[in-house]
């Protein structure tokens, strides 16, 4: 008999479902966006799946055939919804259409589309030139419909703005901010249309962020960790490149930290300070409301221009920390925002407490995107970038909806 009584003869058999490989990639894509490439396991993709894992492995041969495919299959669909949208005689316009169903997808696909944000230099030779084409059919086309109507801006211009359209437009992804579907792509197109005629500060050079490092070994354990984990990946980084880095042994590493988990915890909580700091310093440089947002702006573009690595680190590398150690980290993050929602409110009194988290996010988004999709960017352009979507107009919504938040960059 098995446990609810019915005998092995008369078990009702499993119903094969005739989309068997979707819901295979919908399941791993799920994982993969929301634990990472490491920490998923197939066995538990294929009990979200419905299936036994050796029935997941007549599909696929192994979890990085499934992590490509997966990957890919959702690109693919995005990549087809934009090339969905017809050509129309005003670039405006048809730039505007791409971005409204580029938003519905990002908004209809919260669960799936961190895969694309956290995972992609997982990818390897064909898999990562194909990710690519994709990736740069979409920019190009948004890039030549943006210089159409703005001739004179430049294609350097035209590539940040696109990455700043592309940030806000997937910015749902990052967090879990309740609002109804169609307010929610309204909001993002409103914020996404208001950097269509931005103009971007002239001849700004790049920020410097050479400087001295520091001497103190604990210090320069987690300068040089930092930037190590942001260019190879937390998991690929040994102890011995670390100790490497600051001239130690790995012995040596190892007494300052007992593993390299607790390097990239330290590093976490060293950026969600440096976080929280930037909004205690903008506040004391403002004097209204108004003054405040423009400072939260220009203090959060500084931050990540001054520090890209611990932004590419926290986008790509949160997932490997335990479940207690990221909500830790993500309450911080959620009064961070918050923070800045309050001063948004305090400007925009008629934005209901959800849309205003929404555009926080947004914003903190296309800093982050910004900063690191391009190391030339300086912290004005930033700023101006984050400013303009503070400012950019907010259809009504529902003040009653309700919020399950999860944090925006640190």
């Amino acid at each position: 008999m098995t446990s609810g009584g019915r005998t092995a003869s008369t078990a009702r058999p499993r119903k094969r479902p005739a989309d068997r490989r979707d819901v295979i990639l919908l399941a791993a894509a799920r994982s993969f966006a929301q634990t990472g490439f490491h920490a998923s396991h197939l066995s538990e993709i294929a009990d979200e799946a419905g299936i036994s894992a050796p029935a997941l492995y007549r599909h696929f041969s192994g979890k990085y055939e499934l992590f490509a495919a997966a990957l890919l299959s959702r690109a693919q669909g995005l990549a087809a919804a934009i090339a969905d949208v017809p050509p129309d005689d005003d670039p405006r316009a048809e730039l505007r259409a791409i971005l409204r169903a580029a938003a519905g997808i990002a908004y209809d696909s919260r669960d799936t589309g961190n895969i694309y944000r956290r995972e992609p230099r997982i990818l390897q030779g064909e898999d990562r030139r194909q990710l690519a084409a994709l990736r740069a059919q979409s920019r190009n086309r948004l890039i030549s419909l943006l210089r159409a109507f703005r001739p004179t801006l430049s294609e350097t211009g035209a590539s940040i703005l696109v990455t700043a359209i592309l940030s806000i437009i997937a910015s749902p992804v990052t967090h879990r901010v309740k609002l109804a579907r169609r307010a929610a792509v309204d909001l993002l197109c409103n914020s996404a249309d208001a950097i269509l005629d931005l103009e971007l500060p002239e001849d700004a050079a790049a920020d410097d962020p050479a400087g001295l490092a520091p001497l103190g070994k604990r210090e320069a354990i987690l300068t040089e960790s930092i930037r190590l984990f942001a260019e190879h990946g937390f998991h690929e980084v040994t102890m011995e490149q670390i100790g490497g880095a600051v001239d130690l042994p790995p012995s040596g590493v190892y007494r300052h930290f007992p593993s390299k988990t607790a390097i990239l915890v330290a590093a976490l909580w060293r950026g969600s300070e440096r976080t929280t700091s930037a909004i205690s310093s903008a506040l004391s440089q403002a004097t209204t409301p108004d003054e405040a947002l423009d400072a939260l702006a220009r203090q959060y573009a500084g931050l990540c221009v001054s520090d890209p690595d611990i932004m590419t680190v926290y986008l790509r590398d949160m997932s490997t920390l335990d479940p207690t150690e990221r909500r830790a980290l993500r309450r911080q993050q959620r009064l961070n925002v918050d923070e800045w929602a309050t001063w948004f409110q305090r400007v925009r009194p008629e934005t209901s407490p959800m849309a205003a988290r929404f555009i926080i996010h947004a914003a903190l988004n296309a800093c982050t995107d910004v900063t690191v999709g391009h190391p030339d960017a300086d912290a004005e352009t930033v700023g101006a970038i984050a400013a303009a979507i503070l400012r950019s107009p907010t259809p009504p919504t529902d003040p009653t909806a309700s919020s399950r938040r999860r944090p925006a960059s640190a």
